[in-house]
C-alpha cells in the first residue's frame, strides 16, 4: 500500500512537470511569433508611434527603433531556439 501511494506520487509529480514544461514550451512559441511580427514591422520602415507616460502619441526615432530592434533579436534568440537544458529539467 505505501509502495503504490509513493508510485501515485511519483506519477503525479512528472504529469505537473510535463503540464509546466508544456506551458512554458507554449509561451515560449507565442513569444517567438510575436517578436518576429514586430521585427518585420520594425524592418519594414514603415513609422511607428509608441504612448508615453502621459499617454501622448510618440513617433519613434531612429535611435528609438534600433533599440527596440536589439530587443527583438535578444527574444528572437531566446525563445525561437531549442529549450535551454535549464528551463527544461
Amino acid at each position: 500500500e505505501l509502495e503504490a501511494k509513493k508510485k501515485q506520487a511519483e506519477q503525479a509529480e512528472e504529469a505537473r512537470k510535463k503540464a509546466e514544461e508544456q506551458r512554458v514550451a507554449k509561451a515560449r512559441t507565442e513569444s517567438c511569433a510575436r517578436a518576429k511580427h514586430a521585427k518585420a514591422t520594425m524592418d519594414s520602415g514603415v513609422r511607428l508611434a509608441t504612448t508615453n507616460a502621459k499617454g501622448e502619441r510618440e513617433i519613434m526615432d531612429d535611435k528609438a527603433r534600433a533599440t527596440e530592434a536589439r530587443r527583438m533579436d535578444d527574444i528572437i534568440r531566446s525563445d525561437c531556439g531549442p529549450m535551454p537544458k535549464s528551463a527544461a529539467q
